[in-house]
């Protein structure tokens, strides 16, 4: 069922074409979603679409900024109620994006499957960098915390915060190919495959903070994985 044109505010219409948007990208192929498919799902006219958007690749961006905006509020609100020090903050922002983004994970992998698709590369690069400044400014917050409380070791908190969203920056791709092999019976290697990166990006995230052995930022365990290995 389409929604109604009537009393749809601008914000109303924008929200409408993204939700559509999430929803058509997780059960239809790149090329099958169309204009004319968001138009109808959203129940808006053509100009009311692109008063918004220049084409559906605009949508994708705009779907893919929010999703970022909704997971780093997720991760923030989460560190804020966390009682500890900047170690538990920290580890518990993680945890907490990581929920969120395991919460919408069907999206989130349609979107990243088609930015990546041959012939979307330059969509892939502005959105990466898109979304890294927009995560950019907390994450800067959380390791100046652990600088200020002498829990962190760093030299330079911008660059710092450079290389450890390198480092997390593929954890999905990795994601979907031990999916991938979990589907295929393989739940043993699609498991250990999840396992070495979770442990990778804990070992990096360690030394690029330069937490104390004994007090180390802690990665999500790859238990709160298993249902989206096993939901194919």
């Amino acid at each position: 069922m389409t929604a109604k044109r009537s009393r749809m505010t601008a914000g109303d219409r924008r929200t409408a074409i993204l939700d559509v948007a999430a929803e058509l990208l997780s059960t239809h192929p790149w090329e099958e979603v169309t204009v004319a498919l968001l138009l109808e799902g959203a129940g808006i006219s053509k100009g009311g679409f692109y008063h918004h958007f220049t084409s559906k690749e605009d949508v994708l961006e705009a779907l893919l900024l929010r999703f970022t905006d909704a997971c780093t509020a997720a991760g923030q609100a989460v560190h804020e109620r966390s009682p500890g020090g900047a170690v538990a903050r920290f580890t518990a922002y993680l945890g907490g994006t990581t929920r969120w983004e395991l919460d919408h994970a069907e999206k989130i992998v349609a979107v990243i499957r088609i930015a990546m698709m041959a012939g979307n590369e330059s969509i892939f690069l502005k959105l990466e960098e898109e979304t890294r400044q927009r995560a950019t400014p907390l994450l800067r917050r959380l390791v100046a915390e652990g600088v200020r409380e002498r829990a962190f070791d760093v030299i330079d908190i911008d660059m710092t915060v450079s290389l450890l969203q390198h480092a997390w920056r593929m954890r999905w791709v990795v994601l979907g190919q031990a999916r991938q092999l979990c589907a295929a019976g393989d739940f043993a290697g699609g498991r250990a495959m999840l396992e070495d990166r979770l442990s990778l990006e804990e070992r990096m995230t360690n030394r690029l903070l330069g937490c104390a052995a004994e007090t180390p930022v802690r990665m999500p365990a790859a238990e709160e994985f298993k249902g989206f290995l096993t939901s194919l």
